[in-house]
């Protein structure tokens, strides 16, 4: 009787393994730094992947050695979004399994309450034995339920806050460059090294 619970409890574990995606969104991290994003543009980048459970040693290191930056704008909004729908979806997918669980604890408490309730006759006739095997099953349940919650609540507020986090990027983006895009919309050039904020190469001369 206890599978279905069982089963939960994996899938649980299974979708507070964040390693994949941390090390996503801290890649985009590294080559938007790469790029020569201004620090500030990035306050939301690092505020995910610290949200995901990258210490702060590998946050700080982002970037900082040799690999692969972002070549456009274009480039990285592109991985940020799809960054932002992995994270969306998993965050959904936690929401859903946490509805589940609860309803399956619900069942639990109740199947417990009625292997409590049930009657033990005199003489026995294996009334003891089955009401001690319904008691000990919906205990089990109980306890895959709760330990399923425990892990699902607080993944539920770091997939929140990893995501309010990455969609925050493009707006502090917008504000850290407004001026460099005013410069740009007005036909204005970049300073030497402006880096790819136009989506070329670096302007020289």
């Amino acid at each position: 009787m206890s599978d279905y619970e069982r089963q939960l409890l994996a899938r649980a574990r299974e979708l507070a393994d964040l390693g994949e995606t941390a090390e996503t969104v801290t890649a985009i991290l590294g080559g938007a730094r790469r790029a020569g994003l201004d620090p500030a543009a990035l306050g939301g980048l690092v505020g995910a992947v610290t949200a995901l459970g990258v210490d702060g040693v590998a946050v700080y290191a982002a970037g900082r050695g040799p690999g692969a930056r972002y070549a456009s704008e274009g480039e990285f909004l592109s991985a940020l979004a799809d960054a932002e729908d992995d994270i969306a979806e998993q965050f959904k997918a936690a929401g859903q399994l946490h509805d589940q669980v609860v309803t399956a604890l619900d069942s639990a408490l109740e199947d417990l309450d009625a292997g409590r309730a049930m009657p033990a006759g005199d003489p026995c006739d294996g009334c003891h034995g089955r009401r001690a095997a319904a008691i000990a099953d919906a205990e089990t349940r109980v306890r895959f339920c709760e330990a399923a919650i425990e892990i699902l609540e607080p993944l539920g507020g770091q997939l929140r806050h990893a995501l309010a986090r990455l969609r925050a990027v493009p707006a502090d983006r917008g504000e850290t460059y407004e001026s460099v895009y005013t410069l740009i919309r007005r036909c204005g050039a970049m300073p030497h090294q402006g880096r790819w904020i136009t989506g070329q190469e670096a302007v020289t001369g």
